[in-house]
């Protein structure tokens, strides 16, 4: 199958109903996600190369809300629809806790890199390769339930606030039932502009 490294194509979810139902929704917009694809710097080399192997994450495919232009950031929501080998365990069968805390604050990073596009260019403070240039300041993170693996999980993320260059979020790792494995508050702050 031949498709780019940063979009999964939708096909490899619609086995399962749950994904297809979601996928289906004209209301979200599926995009590639920009860590899976490997880029000369190294960054998002961990998401990129570490983590998409046949054991680890098999499959991502990731959707965003419209966008707002009166909302800061325009796109409030995205959701990534997560293939999951084991070589991502801790424990027989269950996902690492580590790489729970990964998913949860990937989740974010998608959805500030989803709108990179809607900030004005003189806005954006030492950018990156994908266009962003915002640290994880914490996540607060509220372990629920194991995550079994193998299999399909849905990862979302949404805006709590945004003051300045500080940015909050909420993220959750869900089954395609509505059971939240994990869940998390997150702050971000973008980093100072270079004088």
């Amino acid at each position: 199958m031949s498709f780019p490294r940063s979009l999964t194509p939708v096909s490899h979810f619609t086995h399962l109903p749950w994904c297809r139902a979601l996928l289906s929704d004209p209301t979200w917009k599926t995009v590639p996600t920009s860590s899976r694809t490997p880029k000369s710097s190294t960054e998002d080399s961990f998401f990129a190369e570490t983590l998409q192997t046949p054991s680890t994450i098999r499959g991502c495919l990731a959707q965003h809300t419209a966008a707002d232009p009166t909302s800061d950031p325009p796109i409030r929501e995205v959701r990534i629809l997560l293939d999951l080998g084991d070589g991502v365990n801790g424990y027989p069968h269950i996902a690492h806790g580590g790489f729970v805390a990964t998913l949860l604050d990937e989740v974010v990073g998608v959805l500030l890199t989803v709108n990179t596009g809607f900030r004005p260019k003189e806005g954006r403070n030492n950018e990156t390769e994908t266009g962003i240039n915002f640290f994880t300041a914490y996540l607060n993170i509220k372990y629920l339930s194991p995550l079994v693996t193998p299999g399909v999980v849905l990862t979302r993320a949404g805006v709590e606030r945004v003051e300045g260059r500080k940015r909050w979020f909420w993220a959750t790792i869900e089954d395609g039932a509505g059971k939240v494995f994990a869940s998390a508050e997150a702050l971000f702050i973008e980093a100072r502009p270079k004088l």
